[in-house]
C-alpha cells in the first residue's frame, strides 16, 4: 500500500511538473534551485549550512536582477554619482541605512539656497516694477484726464506679465520634466522590481503588478503631461486677462478649470491606487495557492521532503528580502529625483507670496492679483508632482506590504 502511495505521488508531482497551465513558470523555476540543492545534498552529502545557501540564493538573485545594467541606465536620470541605486538595495539587504541625515540635510540646504538666489532677481524685478507703478499712479492724478494714468497701468501691467510669464514657463518645464523623470525611472526599475516578485509570488502576481503600472504610466502621460499642465497654463492666462479690465470676465470659468483640475489630479490618483489595491488583494492569493499545494507536495516526499521544504524556505526568505530592499531602494530613487522640482516649486510659492504680502499696501490692486495668480498656478503644479509621486510610492508600499511570498 505505501509502495502505490508513493508511485502516485511521484506520478503527481511529474505531472505537475510537465503541465505549465497548473503551476505557475516562476514557481517552478524558483523550486529549480531547490531541487538540485536537495538533491545534492542527500547524493554527496553535502554540509552546506543554510546560511551559506542564503548568501548563494541572495548572490544569484542579484545577479538575475542585473543591478550594473540597471544602474548605468539611471545615471542618465538621477544624475551620475549623485544616487547609487545599485548601492542602495545592497545597503538594505545588508541591514544598513544607505543614507545619513546630515547629507540629507545638507543636500535639502543647498538646493533650497540655490533657488533662493534665482528667485531673488525675480522679486527684485516685479518689486521694483510695482513700486514704479505706484509713483506714476500718484503722479497721473494730477492730470485731469484718466487715459494717461490707463496708459502707465497697462504699460506696467505688461511688463509685470512677461516676466512673470518667463518665470512661470521654467516652472511649467520643470514640472512636466519630473513627471516624465518619474515615468523613466519606474520603467527602468520595474523589470527588475516584476522579477523579485516572481521569486516571491509568481507570474500571475508579477502579471497583474504592471498591468496595472503600465497602466499607470498611461494615464500620467496622457492625463497629467498631456491635460493638466497645459490646462493649468490655460488657467493662469484666464487669471492675468481677468486682472486687465476693472471688470470681473473669466473668475468663475478660472474657478471651474481649478475645480476640474482638482477632481482630475485626485481621479487619477484615486484610479491607480484602488486599482492596485484590488490586485494586490487577489492575485498573490491565487499564487500563494498554487504554490502551496506544490510545495506540500514537494514536502511529502520521503527522505528528501524535508530538505526541500528546508532550502525552499531559505530561498522564499532571500527572494523577499531582495523584493523589499528593490521597493525600498525605488521609494528612495522616487524622493531623489523629485527633491529639486518640489523644491524649486516650493520656493517659487513662497517668495511670490511674501512679495504679494509686501506690495500689497502701496502697489495697484490689479497688479497685486496678477502677482498671486502665478503663485496659483505654481501650486497646481506642485499638486501635480506629489500626485505623481504618490502613485508610485504608494503603488511600491503596497506590493512591498502585501507581496510575501
Amino acid at each position: 500500500m505505501k509502495k502505490i502511495y508513493l508511485v502516485v505521488l511521484v506520478g503527481c508531482i511529474c505531472a505537475a511538473g510537465l503541465m505549465p497551465c497548473q503551476f505557475t513558470p516562476g514557481y517552478l523555476a524558483f523550486l529549480s534551485p531547490v531541487r538540485v540543492y536537495g538533491s545534492q545534498r542527500i547524493e554527496e552529502g553535502s554540509q552546506e549550512t543554510e546560511s551559506e545557501l542564503w548568501l548563494e540564493t541572495q548572490q544569484q538573485i542579484e545577479n538575475a536582477l542585473e543591478l550594473e545594467e540597471m544602474e548605468t541606465a539611471l545615471s542618465g536620470i538621477l544624475g551620475d554619482g549623485q544616487f547609487s541605486f545599485r548601492d542602495t538595495v545592497k545597503a538594505l539587504i545588508r541591514g544598513d541605512i544607505p543614507f545619513e541625515a546630515e547629507e540629507i540635510l545638507n543636500l535639502l540646504l543647498e538646493v533650497l539656497m540655490s533657488e533662493v538666489r534665482q528667485q531673488k532677481t525675480l522679486v527684485i524685478q516685479v518689486m521694483l516694477i510695482v513700486l514704479t507703478a505706484a509713483v506714476f499712479s500718484n503722479f497721473t492724478r494730477v492730470f485731469r484726464s484718466s487715459q494717461v494714468a490707463d496708459i502707465c497701468f497697462y504699460m506696467m501691467y505688461l511688463l509685470i506679465s512677461v516676466i512673470l510669464m518667463k518665470s512661470f514657463e521654467i516652472m511649467n518645464q520643470v514640472a512636466c520634466d519630473a513627471v516624465k523623470s518619474l515615468i523613466s525611472l519606474m520603467r527602468v526599475i520595474l523589470p527588475s522590481y516584476l522579477l523579485t516578485i516572481v521569486f516571491c509570488a509568481g507570474t500571475i502576481t508579477a502579471t497583474g503588478i504592471s498591468e496595472i503600472l503600465l497602466f499607470a504610466f498611461t494615464m500620467l502621460e496622457a492625463g497629467m503631461v498631456e491635460i493638466m499642465i497645459p490646462a493649468v497654463n490655460f488657467y493662469l492666462v484666464l487669471l492675468i486677462l481677468n486682472q486687465m479690465s476693472n471688470e470681473d470676465y473669466f473668475s468663475k470659468f478660472a474657478e471651474l478649470l481649478e475645480m476640474g483640475i482638482g477632481w482630475g489630479i485626485k481621479t487619477v490618483l484615486a484610479v491607480i491606487v484602488g486599482l492596485q489595491t484590488v490586485q494586490c488583494l487577489i492575485t498573490p492569493t491565487v499564487d500563494s495557492l498554487k504554490n502551496g499545494m506544490l510545495h506540500k507536495a514537494a514536502k511529502a516526499l520521503p527522505g528528501i521532503g524535508n530538505t526541500l521544504d528546508a532550502a525552499a524556505e531559505t530561498i522564499a526568505g532571500s527572494a523577499v528580502v531582495i523584493k523589499n530592499a528593490v521597493g525600498t531602494a525605488g521609494v528612495a530613487a522616487i524622493l531623489f529625483l523629485c527633491l529639486v522640482p518640489v523644491v524649486k516649486l516650493f520656493v517659487c510659492i513662497l517668495s511670490i507670496r511674501v512679495l504679494c504680502a509686501v506690495i500689497q499696501p502701496v502697489g495697484e490692486k490689479r497688479l497685486v492679483e496678477c502677482i498671486s495668480s502665478v503663485a496659483k498656478g505654481a501650486s497646481l503644479l506642485l499638486r501635480i508632482v506629489f500626485a505623481s509621486m504618490g502613485v508610485f510610492m504608494i503603488s511600491i508600499a503596497m506590493i512591498t506590504a502585501m507581496v510575501k511570498g
